[in-house]
């Protein structure tokens, strides 16, 4: 019988994946402002720092990008004052604050993949010995954030297959490199899922994936943008036309692949 991965859904784009002890936080740490989507409340911050709960010894932190709802160099290194995970995955290009983060890791002698085009074209992670990462510089959606380095997960447990699409640039991008990988599951967001581009990928069989995880929704009392209603319309739907659908809506919720 095939080991599990338990996967907790933290808030936001925030996941937190668990293979035989193993635990990788993605776009876990990020900032309380400046965004439309929920934020960890003080409960899961302070249990996050604390190695608390669900978020007792954190093997891997990853970040897709340098946006504010999935990431926060800031909190990171106020993270790392707390705890200190085996390693920690970065994009490159930063800011001042983004590059204090730098400093602080190799200070603490924690290894640190500072993710680029050409890192991510050569390399892959091996960080435990059922586990592997490798890692894709896809385009990010909308043209007003092309100029920010976004990278894609593609995480394998055993023999299990998990992809993490973030904000993808799913009208440009042609996951070529994954055409022939069946995967387990694909993380993908509300966008993505509904429209027309993203569902021919996967009708075409471009992604190929037993199971479609949606996330990246705010809660109901952060809902501004009333993406969170267009996602419980297609949910229900999805009872009927897409079965093989996950959708991450709330605080801790736990899933198994």
């Amino acid at each position: 019988m095939r080991e599990k991965i338990k996967m907790t859904y933290i808030v936001n784009a925030a996941v937190l994946l668990e293979y035989k002890g193993i635990k990788l936080l993605v776009d876990g740490i990020f900032d309380e402002k400046g965004h439309c989507f929920s934020n960890l409340s003080i409960e899961q911050w302070a249990n996050m720092k604390e190695g608390d709960e669900e978020f007792s010894n954190i093997d891997y932190l990853l970040f897709t990008h340098e946006h504010g709802d999935h990431f926060s160099p800031v909190r990171v290194m106020e993270y790392l004052d707390h705890q200190m995970p085996k390693a920690i995955f970065l994009p490159k290009k930063g800011d001042l604050e983004l590059n204090a983060l730098q400093r602080k890791v190799e200070e603490l002698n924690i290894p640190c993949a500072l993710l680029d085009e050409d890192l991510c074209r050569k390399t892959i992670f091996k960080p435990e010995k059922d586990i592997s990462i490798k890692v894709f510089h896809m385009r990010h959606l909308d043209k007003i954030y092309w100029n920010v380095p976004h990278f894609c997960y593609f995480l394998e447990f055993g023999e299990k297959k998990i992809l993490i699409t973030s904000d993808v640039d799913f009208n440009f991008e042609t996951f070529e490199k994954l055409q022939n990988v069946a995967l387990d599951a694909v993380f993908i967001n509300p966008l993505f899922h509904q429209s027309i581009k993203g569902k021919k990928l996967f009708s075409e069989g471009v992604l190929q994936a037993k199971t479609k995880i949606v996330y990246h929704i705010p809660f109901a009392e952060d809902d501004r943008t009333e993406i969170r209603k267009i996602v419980e319309q297609r949910q229900a739907l999805a009872k009927t036309e897409d079965k093989d659908v996950i959708f991450l809506m709330e605080k801790g919720q736990i899933c198994y692949l």
